[in-house]
């Protein structure tokens, strides 16, 4: 029966390779790598001579056809991201659905897990990580604020990535959110000013305190956040701590404001 191999590699440190991975990744017919240069440093390090194939999330379906087909002819594939595991912010899912669709128990899918930036960061967050939600990266536009808003309203400790383009502006919403919120906490309607209005019943008074309740629950809030840089690499950065001193600090130091960042919003 072919597999394909869904292989973790490292997201800095070219040592997190685990030697599940550098087996398969020697013997398999092919590698799919999202961007071939990238998987090629890692494959010079180890001294792997396996072709590999460009396979990405603007991939057109001939190429997903040409994958299919050396499948069904029994080859062995490894599919790569360039860094972490792949399906994860990462078209490799699309891939395999494509496989279960077209092969059900015919092809066999296999995890090599390793790697992955999630994981990575909330290991060091010092946050409960017992329940968390990952959300990817934040839309650049459109939905932009609802997302932001999902994230402040989370029952759980939210995990996002973000660019070294844009990390400043998330956590400056970040924080324009949670200044919003805790503004609107210390706003406190006097309850017998209610008494004193026309509407006396006790009917009426009850459902002002629920709508009152349930306002308050809807609250956007956040107790901490971690912000980790360059995971496993030579320039690993945790920022922690009050959110405008994270902010500052970044702004005052242009190699801050490098690299992929994974932000975690503690609840």
């Amino acid at each position: 029966m072919p597999i394909l191999y869904i292989v973790a590699t490292p997201i800095g440190n070219l040592e997190d390779l685990t030697m599940r991975a550098l087996r398969i990744l020697k013997e398999v017919d092919f590698i799919l790598c999202e961007d071939t240069r990238v998987t090629g440093n890692l494959l010079k390090h180890y001294d792997i001579k396996t072709p590999t194939v460009s396979y990405h999330q603007h991939s057109n379906l001939h190429k997903v056809e040409q994958v299919l087909g050396w499948l069904e002819e029994g080859k062995n594939l490894a599919l790569v991201t360039d860094a972490g595991t792949p399906g994860i912010s990462d078209p490799g899912g699309k891939l395999v659905q494509a496989v279960i669709e077209r092969f059900e128990d015919e092809v066999k899918i296999e995890s090599v897990p390793g790697a992955s930036a999630v994981t990575a960061a909330l290991s060091i967050s010092g946050i409960n990580a017992d329940k968390f939600v990952f959300f990817g990266f934040p839309p650049h536009k459109k939905g932009r604020q609802t997302f932001l808003k999902k994230i402040m309203v989370s029952e759980y400790p939210v995990v996002v990535y973000e660019s070294k383009h844009r990390i400043i502006k998330f956590l400056e919403e970040l924080q324009a959110l949670a200044t919003a919120a805790k503004e609107t906490e210390e706003v406190e309607i006097d309850e017998s000013t209610v008494s004193n209005m026309e509407i006396e019943a006790e009917a009426e008074i009850r459902g002002y305190r629920k709508k009152k309740a349930e306002k308050k629950a809807e609250v956007p809030h956040l107790t901490s956040v971690v912000v980790c840089r360059e995971l496993s690499k030579m320039y690993e950065t945790v920022y922690r701590g009050d959110l405008d001193r994270i902010i500052e600090r970044i702004k005052q130091n242009q190699d801050d404001q490098r690299g992929e960042f994974v932000v975690i919003v503690g609840k």
